[in-house]
C-alpha cells in the first residue's frame, strides 16, 4: 500500500499510467453496476405488470364465483377449472399458437406453465422465463433468461 502511494505521488509521470488504469477499472465497474440495476428494474416492472394482470383475472373469476354463491350454488361444483386455467393465457396476452410474448420495451416472456391452486379458495400459479436483451453501447451482446414464479390466490372467507 505504501509503495502504491509512493508511485502515485511520483512527479516523473509514472503515476499517470496507474491512474488511467484505476479510472478505466472504476468506469467499467460502474458501467456494469448501472447495467445490472437497469435489468433488475425491468425484471421488477415486468413481474409487477404480470402480477397485476393475473390478480385482475383471478378477481374477475372470484366475482363470478361469488355471484354463483349468491344464487345459492356451490362454486366448486359449477366452477369450470379447465376454462379458468386456459383463460390465464388470454389474460396475459398469449394467443393459442403463441409461445413467446414480446413486451413493447423489447423484453420477452415464454408461454407460462399454469397450475390451478385449490383449497380454502382458488388461485393460479404461473412459472415462466423472462428474456432480457443485454445491451451496452448500443449493441446487444446476449439474452439474459430469468425464471419467474407468480402466485395469485383468492382465499374464501
Amino acid at each position: 500500500m505504501e509503495k502504491l502511494k509512493k508511485t502515485l505521488k511520483n512527479k516523473n509521470g509514472e503515476s499517470y499510467i496507474y491512474l488511467c488504469v484505476i479510472i478505466l477499472f472504476v468506469s467499467l465497474l460502474l458501467s456494469v453496476i448501472i447495467l445490472y440495476m437497469g435489468l433488475m428494474a425491468q425484471v421488477r416492472v415486468q413481474k409487477h405488470n404480470t402480477k397485476a394482470r393475473l390478480d385482475g383475472y383471478v378477481t374477475e373469476s372470484a366475482v363470478n364465483a361469488f355471484n354463483d354463491l349468491k344464487q345459492g350454488e356451490n362454486y366448486a361444483n359449477t366452477f369450470d377449472w379447465t376454462a379458468f386455467e386456459n383463460g390465464v393465457y388470454e389474460a396475459l396476452g398469449f394467443e393459442d399458437d403463441k409461445t413467446l410474448y414480446e413486451h413493447p420495451n423489447g423484453t420477452k416472456m415464454t408461454r407460462p406453465t399454469v397450475t390451478v391452486l385449490r383449497g380454502e379458495g382458488f388461485g393460479i400459479k404461473i412459472e415462466y422465463v423472462a428474456i432480457y436483451p443485454v445491451n451496452w453501447n448500443g449493441n446487444t451482446y446476449a439474452d439474459l433468461e430469468i425464471p419467474i414464479t407468480i402466485v395469485s390466490y383468492y382465499k374464501g372467507k
